[in-house]
């Protein structure tokens, strides 16, 4: 996130309206390693991530950005 510039609220409204269910607070805490998400949540995270700087390339973005990893163990 840190490299793409983009704001905690931004990736959570993305995250909730692909079907996040936790709230800013709690993702917030997880992504300071404060809190575990469920391997499905923290999969939504980085699609949402991943998403949001899709968008931010296709809107004339330069260079490559880096990419949010998806879970693969529970």
């Amino acid at each position: 996130m840190a490299g793409s510039s983009l704001t905690l609220h931004e990736v959570y409204l993305h995250y909730l309206n692909s079907g996040g269910f936790f709230d800013e607070f709690e993702m917030d805490a997880y992504l300071h390693g404060l809190i575990p998400l469920p391997r499905e949540e923290r999969n939504c995270i980085a699609q949402a991530v991943n998403e949001l700087i899709d968008d931010l390339l296709a809107g004339g973005g330069t260079g490559r950005r880096p990419r949010a990893s998806y879970s693969r163990t529970p």
